[in-house]
């Protein structure tokens, strides 16, 4: 069985995305690791070990929300940061400047004869922050079963259960994990640092001395470069480099970010030199540019901004025949135009017929162009972005922005004078998702109806989207895109999981459960453009725009910020260099 990669990057890639990532940082679609022993040190292995002086770093940051520090509390969001900054690491990592994974808590790894598992050599002499000892297969396992346990928000669990997926310690440093079915995605999901399901390696021995409630909230055992110093909720976050680093030291030896949640409060404290860097909003990065001790940087890869018609709950079992609970869902309500009966054919169709007239309904050129600024892409299929979305992309997938042929629909479907709704906008991803969403709301009440928005943090809104309680519309933002295919997460979206955005339906699931068992680029292209086609034909979810991270930064003081290709998420302070 070979692996099937979906990130990095592939010499027979001849599209570009169509955004202004800047070349060293931009992953394919369809390589695999060149390597399975490539060490972390590569990225600096041609330079001097730096001598540790004060090299203090500050970002401004829309969000500092308090994550859990124990796998199985852990959100996507809050368990993008603390890898990402430093703190803890995963099996391996994408690299910096080369799209391909590299070894990070491991030194080698081998498939299973029969493809079904791998066998993982862990690296000698990694210590845990704050005197937790040496990392070995005990925390490995540890982690990973906390990860996926039965009361688990993690955003994983659902691959995990599905592939039957089983952690073993062979001994200190050697690592079993199987899986009772073949998976294309399952290696990289977990064991990469580009997924939301990644597996960041905790401290069994911290939970064990804590118990849950005082690791929850403990913030130390991690083992990256940076320790957290501090951790204030809604204030600032403190990172220290960390003397026992079994890697190469990092050059920053302080990073403040500070939460400052207004855009132009960020940008003020970035002119004024509180900060060292920030988020730009599209529409000011000529300004900022423009200023002699200032300048941009795109980073990652473009974030989805998309719109969840909630309430799409239409699985009484799951595909391996598990009765759902609860069930009905509490935000099952088949009255809302876009959910519909699920028992009901023809109000299944009426209830599609909204949902793609709600998507013709947007204007998602004249939001690039007014909003945006320029910095984006309109965007036509669901959580799919470059450069796989080059890749695969098909011409039929295109949405028009039409709103005589919006209202058509919606007569069809009957709702002549259009829909109401109430649509929430979540924020702490993206400058502008206020007003992206809000502009969303208009072009939808364009169509006659009384679309109302109201605002709300992400993380005030996850717990009653865990819970499957909303069904109404969710404009929701992503600051970045990941390396990971959308089949790993963020299209599989099914009653297993902690997380759902609002739809529990078999069709795609059982499209993407057929991928898992694939182990060819050629095959998994073919199945995957059956499932866009469903995606595209249903409009389950509403894609809008896809939108450029830009970075402001103090150019007197900062020469290099090298990112890594696998993630979307701000961090990497260890790859920063002054002038």
């Amino acid at each position: 069985m070979a692996l099937v990669f979906t990130a990095g990057c592939s010499g027979n890639n001849e599209h570009s995305a169509e955004s202004i990532t800047s070349p060293e940082i931009v992953a394919s679609s369809t390589s695999t690791p060149a390597a399975s022993t490539a060490d972390a040190g590569d990225i600096a292995a041609t330079e001097t070990p730096p001598v540790i002086v004060d090299r203090t770093f500050s970002l401004a940051q829309s969000s500092v929300m308090f994550p859990a520090m124990v796998p199985s509390q852990l959100p996507v969001g809050s368990g993008g940061y603390i890898h990402r900054w430093g703190v803890y690491e995963t099996a391996m990592t994408w690299s910096a400047g080369k799209p391909e994974l590299e070894n990070r808590l491991i030194t080698d790894w081998e498939m299973d004869s029969d493809g079904l598992g791998w066998t993982l050599h862990l690296k000698k002499g990694v210590q845990f922050h704050g005197g937790w000892g040496e990392m070995t297969a005990e925390d490995f396992v540890w982690s990973f079963e906390d990860e996926i346990r039965e009361t688990s928000i993690h955003s994983g669990i659902g691959l995990a259960r599905s592939t039957g997926a089983t952690i073993e310690a062979i001994d200190t440093y050697t690592v079993s994990i199987r899986l009772d079915q073949t998976s294309s995605f399952f290696f990289e999901a977990f064991l990469s640092n580009g997924s939301g399901a990644a597996t960041k390696i905790f401290s069994k021995a911290r939970a064990d001395a804590l118990g849950v409630d005082g690791a929850f909230l403990d913030i130390s055992g991690g083992s990256g470069p940076y320790v957290f110093e501090k951790w204030n909720p809604g204030d600032e976050v403190v990172l220290q480099a960390f003397d026992g680093y079994h890697g190469i030291s990092p050059y920053v030896t302080t990073v403040h970010i500070l939460e400052i949640k207004e855009p132009a409060t960020q940008l003020a404290a970035l002119r004024t030199g509180q900060v060292d860097a920030s988020l730009v909003p599209a529409p000011l990065a000529a300004d900022i540019a423009s200023e002699p001790h200032l300048g941009i940087q795109s980073f990652g890869i473009p974030g989805s901004q998309r719109l969840y018609p909630q309430g799409q709950f239409c699985m009484d079992e799951t595909l391996s025949g598990t009765p759902v609970q609860p069930f009905p869902r509490p935000g099952y309500d088949p009255e809302k135009p876009w959910v519909g009966d699920c028992e009901s054919a023809v109000s299944v169709e009426s209830a599609r017929k909204v949902r793609v007239a709600m998507s013709m309904a947007i204007d998602r050129q004249s939001i690039v162009d007014n909003i945006l600024g320029g910095f984006g892409r309109p965007s036509y299929l669901p959580e799919v972005v470059p450069p796989l979305l080059d890749r695969v992309w098909q011409d039929r997938w295109f949405i028009p922005y039409d709103i005589d042929a919006a209202k058509i629909l919606l007569d069809e479907a009957g709702y002549p004078s259009g829909i109401d709704g109430l649509m929430r906008i979540t924020t702490g991803s993206h400058p502008l998702e206020v007003e992206i969403g809000q502009a969303v709301a208009q072009f939808i009440g364009a169509l006659g109806g009384d679309v109302t928005t109201e605002v709300i943090t992400y993380s005030g809104n996850r717990p009653s989207v865990v819970a499957r309680e909303r069904s109404d519309l969710w404009f929701r933002s992503s600051g970045g895109g990941t390396a990971e295919p959308p089949e790993i997460s963020q299209l599989r979206r099914n009653p297993e999981n902690a997380f759902n955005p609002g739809m529990e339906i078999k069709e795609p699931l059982a499209i993407i459960s057929e991928m898992d068992s694939i182990t060819s680029t050629e095959e998994l292209d073919e199945v995957r453009e059956r499932l866009y086609d469903s995606f595209s034909h249903n409009m389950w979810i509403i894609p809008v725009v896809l939108a450029d991270q830009i970075l402001g930064l103090n150019t007197d003081k900062i020469e290099s910020w090298r990112m890594s290709s696998g993630s979307g998420y701000l961090g990497d302070f260890e790859n920063i260099r002054f002038k």
